[in-house]
């Protein structure tokens, strides 16, 4: 079966490496955060690479468990923060393809700001929920018997 074989902290070393292509095609292209009566401007170059440097972090400990401690993970604990943190990057790169779809010339057909701001809120839930997942499988796997 094919996916015994896909470890997943390869899936997560493949987001990092496109998402760090994605950060190097748009190097012109900024996030404006607007907090209060302050801009926050980020070049999505920085925001890729910090990005790519978490995801790869991320499959890093799922290789340092599995493979050097030859420990098991909770695999549902582990398929809720693949799913969460994979899935809200798919999710959001799908949302700012379908919104450059509708722009013409630099004429939006339509006002897209507030499908990105919603979609950039329900990934950054997902991303907080992910978290403490991530650090309780880990944990588990450490302390478990190994394989």
């Amino acid at each position: 079966m094919i996916t015994k074989k896909i470890k997943i902290h390869y899936c997560f070393w493949i987001v990092s490496l496109i998402t760090l292509i994605i950060g190097l095609s748009d190097m012109n292209g900024t996030l404006d955060i607007n907090i209060h009566d302050t801009y926050f401007v980020i070049p999505h170059f920085f925001g890729a690479i910090i990005l790519s440097i978490v995801y790869f972090i991320y499959g890093f400990g799922y290789w340092l468990v599995q493979e050097i401690f030859k420990k098991r993970l909770v695999k549902i604990l582990t398929l809720l923060h693949s799913v969460f943190l994979i899935g809200s990057f798919l999710a959001y790169w799908t949302v700012i393809y379908y919104s450059r779809l509708f722009t013409v010339n630099d004429f939006p057909v339509f006002d897209n700001y507030q499908t990105i701001n919603i979609t950039l809120v329900i990934c950054t839930i997902l991303c907080m929920i992910a978290l403490p997942i991530y650090i309780i499988n880990l944990s588990i796997g450490i302390f478990r018997k190994s394989v």
